[in-house]
């Protein structure tokens, strides 16, 4: 966000204000949302309300910015409850951010002047005409989005003035050289590390599992035992595609599909001229006769790329030999191009030629004969042509007889399927997680897994999945998601509790080996482990476990020539136990250029606001109650 603030500094005010013109009239009609009765807030922060139609509005424009962004893709991710739910908490979030960045402005004392409002809203392009700010158009769009224009000016004035406080932050960020090189030192830092790792396998027998620890944590973890909502369907899918591999033509169809078509598979004539020209708009017998002399040496076997260059009026085509390149009838003189088109042989010479610019000498430069792929050549690629043609056109006949039957039979798919010659297809049961072609559209996902559509156990409309490919389903059987019981689960549940109670005791077991004091050697020894020596290890890259190398740059530095050991709980429930001997950091010599300076404060910026925005919210006093419309559900 500051990044993007930064970089369109210039004009930034507009475009901001702007952002907030556009947000008020995006949609038809909204000036009727002002009725809407004060307790539709879904937020309320330090006593401003953020009211539904706000985030609704929030919320239509974002879901834009992403269906562009992402396209088909976002169609997927709608389809996921859990990925809307957060979707939606992060537009209201956003809101209550924006929010709270007024009212730290307005408590900072921030003002604009009415002369720099006044310059702002009349150079909104919405409120101009032909370039020009139009008092009747600025009231008239107020008057549809319901505002008067005193309100509207202030709510410009506010904008504006958290732009201030945005700029005053971005603006005043920047970066040190020294920055740069110990920023790029600590990235560089290499660290040489000892460990060995205590397995929680170890103390598998020392675990005792009863059934009050398998329920409390049951209840604790009960939503990852939740079955998926399940459904069977029956469908009858149309592909032109597949209707094609049953169409058969005959040669003598191919044969005059080629007869009709044969531009198709072939080249014209190609043909590219060069030329000498000695530049005169009237008959001039003087050059005339430098023209023949030239001619004459050219048939004597002169260059002629060679005599273009040093004697051709041409500059352009001179500097290539006096290659004018591939010539289309039209673009040159009638003369000319007459003459030139009369060349019949590769390399062959006009007369001299005059034109209205002057007198030519032409060089048929290059012949390429028009060809004609043979009939035998090209011969399946027809037949394929010709098999889509009578697909498509099968097809979307078929198509038509399909939607009319089954709206006409809506309790089962046999009798459309009967109709268009295709049988009727038959899923076991699946989950949206693992739908198989040709039901994983998200599209298709969505009226299946639809609740009305499975209550009314009827079938669909003719549903698109691709350029004509098409299918018609019904639910055959619905499995609604349902809670596991604890017996169904049990053993699931008692491994789960199992790993849990070895992790503990492996996390103790390692924290009393370190509070025990000593060297690693001797805590190896005691656990009966090897150490493993990783010297030189780099921050970033290596086959050094995550978690451990995460662990020893976040550990001090050794002191008095003593390791620096702490232990770390892998996400398998072992624990490692690390020693950090040495720190060895990178020798920066370099200076920083202009680009690493940029990016260290748009980097500090980022950093401050993130910083402001969590200050504010933490002596903030917000209330949350978002409600979940038709439209967000929607979404």
């Amino acid at each position: 966000m500051l990044e993007r603030i930064r970089e369109g500094s210039q004009g930034l005010t507009a475009k901001i204000i702007l952002g907030l013109v556009i947000l008020t009239f995006a949609l038809a009609g909204v000036g009727g949302y002002l009725s809407t009765p004060r307790d539709a807030v879904v937020a309320v922060v330090n006593g401003d309300d953020i009211s539904q139609v706000q985030y609704e509005q929030a919320l239509q424009n974002e879901r834009a910015r992403m269906q562009q962004q992402f396209g088909e893709m976002y169609d997927m991710l709608a389809a996921d409850p859990a990925y809307m739910a957060n979707f939606r908490n992060e537009v209201l979030e956003r809101l209550i951010d924006e929010t709270l960045q007024k009212q730290f402005a307005r408590k900072l004392g921030l003002r604009v002047g009415d002369d720099q409002v006044r310059e702002t809203v009349t150079g909104l392009p919405e409120f101009q005409v032909d370039g020009v700010f139009n008092q009747d158009r600025f009231i008239a769009l107020l008057r549809q989005a319901g505002y008067q224009p005193a309100d509207f000016r202030e709510m410009v004035r506010e904008g504006l003035a958290t732009t201030q406080l945005m700029q005053g932050l971005v603006g005043s960020e920047f970066g040190l050289p020294a920055e740069i090189n110990l920023l790029l030192s600590l990235q560089q830092q290499t660290r040489d590390i000892r460990y060995f790792t205590v397995t929680a396998e170890r103390f598998a027998e020392q675990v005792s599992v009863s059934d009050d620890m398998l329920q409390e944590y049951y209840q604790q973890n009960i939503s990852r035992f939740m079955t998926p909502e399940q459904i069977s369907a029956e469908y009858v899918e149309l592909s032109a595609a597949k209707l094609a591999e049953d169409i058969e033509v005959t040669e003598q169809q191919v044969a005059d599909y080629y007869q009709a078509n044969a531009a198709r598979y072939g080249t014209e004539e190609k043909r590219e001229f060069a030329h000498i020209m000695l530049e005169s708009e009237s008959e001039d017998a003087a050059i005339a006769a430098q023209a023949a002399a030239l001619l004459a040496e050219l048939q004597q076997g002169a260059d002629f790329a060679e005599l273009a260059k040093t004697r051709s009026a041409d500059t352009f085509s001179a500097e290539n030999g006096g290659n004018l390149g591939e010539l289309v009838a039209g673009q040159m003189d009638p003369v000319f191009e007459e003459a030139a088109f009369a060349l019949t042989e590769l390399g062959q010479l006009s007369g001299v030629v005059k034109s209205e610019y002057g007198y030519h000498i032409i060089k048929l430069a290059t012949l390429e004969p028009a060809v004609t792929k043979p009939l035998a050549e090209v011969a399946a690629e027809i037949a394929t042509t010709l098999k889509a043609e009578q697909a498509t056109a099968l097809f979307y006949d078929l198509q038509q007889r399909l939607a009319q039957v089954s709206f006409e039979q809506p309790d089962n798919l046999e009798e459309a399927a009967d109709v268009v010659g295709l049988q009727v297809k038959t899923t076991g049961l699946f989950e949206r997680a693992n739908a198989a072609e040709p039901l994983s559209q998200p599209a298709i996902l969505n009226r299946l897994f639809d609740l009305n559509f499975i209550a009314e156990g009827l079938n669909s409309d003719v549903l698109e999945i691709a350029r004509e490919h098409v299918v018609v389903m019904r639910v055959k059987e619905h499995v609604p998601a349902r809670t596991l019981g604890l017996n169904e689960v049990r053993a699931e549940v008692q491994n789960a509790v199992q790993q849990a109670e070895m992790a503990k005791q492996a996390a103790a077991y390692a924290a009393e080996l370190v509070a025990a004091g000593g060297d690693l050697a001797a805590m190896a020894s005691k656990a009966e482990a090897s150490i493993v020596d990783s010297a030189a290890t780099p921050r970033f890259g290596g086959s050094l476990e995550t978690e451990v190398r995460s662990k020893a740059f976040a550990m001090p530095r050794p002191t008095n020539d003593q390791a620096s050991i702490d232990s770390v709980q892998l996400s398998n429930g072992d624990v490692v136990l690390v020693a950090v001997d040495a720190v060895t950091p990178a020798n920066i010599s370099s200076v920083p250029d202009t680009s690493q300076l940029e990016a260290i404060a748009r980097q500090q910026a980022e950093l401050h606001y993130q910083a402001l925005i969590a200050t504010l919210k933490a002596d903030a006093k917000i209330t949350r109650q978002l409600r979940t419309t038709d439209l967000s559900e929607q979404l």
